[in-house]
């Protein structure tokens, strides 16, 4: 803020008033006034794509899967804008369908809240940018099938869709608020059958 000095600034500004003069073009427009009020993007949006991430959105732009993830973002009326990483960011998600906060379509991540809310949950992003990359991973839209088979699974042995779901596991369950439980439910132990003695000499 050093740059310019706006009490000399403001001074001048209204003397020019007084007078009825026309203001110069430098009092108008004052030198690095644009750079000083212009707000700059984020690093992350700046930073160069990784060769793995310029993979991950050309093949969910040919699997069809980032396709088909901008059209439920336009029909369900979400701000779309640029995400880190190669990432599109579709805040204001409205229909009741699915139940989660956010999830992925391509490299497209839905969400309720808004897009700048998402971007300042890091770990959140991070788990669905996961997903963006199991889309590429599985050819794109065929990762819905499996992706809900892996949640009738891990609904069976767990209780909770995520869990024991693969896909959310290599995702991260705490990034993705899902509860932390291995293993299959306990079984319910067996009472065993008491001994009853037999006759004198004998055993049962």
């Amino acid at each position: 803020m050093n740059a310019l000095n706006f009490s000399s600034f403001n001074d001048q500004v209204r003397a020019h008033r007084k007078i009825r003069l026309p203001l110069p073009s430098s009092l108008i427009e004052p030198s690095g006034y644009h750079g000083l009020m212009t707000p700059r993007k984020p690093s992350a949006l700046r930073r160069p794509l990784t060769a793995p991430q310029v993979v991950r959105v050309v093949a969910n732009a040919v699997n069809g899967s980032t396709v088909l993830g901008l059209a439920v973002a336009a029909l369900s009326r979400t701000d779309v804008g640029r995400g880190p990483r190669g990432l599109i960011i579709a805040g204001g998600y409205r229909w009741r369908l699915p139940f989660a906060s956010a999830f992925t379509l391509g490299n497209v991540v839905l969400c309720r809240c808004t897009g700048e809310d998402l971007l300042s949950r890091p770990g959140l992003l991070e788990h669905e940018e996961k997903h963006c990359s199991q889309y590429a991973w599985c050819l794109g839209v065929p990762f819905l099938p499996l992706y809900f088979l892996a949640a009738g699974w891990s609904l069976l042995r767990t209780g909770n869709p995520g869990t024991g779901n693969i896909f959310e596991r290599q995702a991260g369950l705490v990034a993705g608020g899902y509860p932390v439980r291995t293993g299959r439910r306990p079984r319910p132990r067996r009472l065993r059958r008491p001994r009853t003695p037999g006759p004198a000499g004998t055993e049962a």
